[in-house]
């Protein structure tokens, strides 16, 4: 049997000779009666605190399990929703996909069709452009045929111009020097006059002398007469 705080307080003991101080021990024994009692009270509280935990906790796993039953409700009805909305949502996709797979399909119809006409144009370009390419190069053959021609016959005439050139050249040095040659003999000519000249104009400057001095009246001594 647990001992109560008053049979601390209240107990009285027997007295031995050369004991303990009685005072000390009754004020001892007064003060763990009243410590006692006090954790007697304490204990009872915190009985009491720990009862109604124990009991908020019931009802909080009451409240845990509600919640979990309504949450697993409440789970198994949006999973129950969302398939729903799942198949709705792939039967709307499926839809979708079919006209986006029929949209690209058509739209790569148009892309190959316009694609064709587009290779068929550059075909018809490039054959038209090889077409041109090949005329310019038999042109250009031509052309250069034509030129080397026209330079053959232009060389050629060059060449005879050159060589007529020369014989003319040559002529002209001929008659050059024929002429030098005859310029030569008139200036011996000329030359020949002048001397003539002068011995006349002696010959007259003479018989002026003569005819003045009287001289004029004899007959020439060499037999010829005037």
């Amino acid at each position: 049997m647990p001992v109560l705080p008053e049979e601390i307080t209240a107990r009285s003991l027997r007295r031995r000779w050369r004991g303990y101080d009685r005072g000390q021990v009754d004020e001892l024994l007064d003060r763990i009666g009243v410590d006692y009692g006090g954790a007697i009270e304490r204990l009872a509280v915190v009985a009491d605190e720990c009862a109604q935990a124990r009991a908020e906790r019931e009802e909080a796993e009451r409240r845990h399990d509600a919640l979990n039953e309504a949450a697993r409700q409440a789970a198994e009805q949006i999973r129950a929703d969302a398939v729903a909305d799942a198949a709705g949502i792939r039967q709307r996709a499926e839809r979708a996909a079919e006209q986006i797979i029929a949209q690209v399909e058509e739209a790569a119809a148009t892309c190959t069709r316009q694609a064709q006409g587009l290779r068929a144009a550059a075909q018809a370009d490039a054959d038209a452009a090889r077409q041109r390419l090949e005329d310019a190069d038999r042109r250009a053959r031509e052309l250069e045929d034509a030129a080397r021609d026209r330079w053959d016959a232009v060389r050629a005439e060059t060449e005879a111009r050159f060589e007529r050139l020369q014989a003319t050249e040559r002529r002209v040095a001929d008659r050059v020097r024929q002429v030098e040659s005859a310029l030569n003999g008139l200036r011996s000519q000329v030359a020949l006059l002048d001397q003539v000249h002068q011995a006349e104009q002696v010959l007259a400057a003479v018989r002026a002398d003569t005819h003045v001095t009287g001289w004029g009246s004899e007959e020439p001594t060499n037999g010829h007469q005037r």
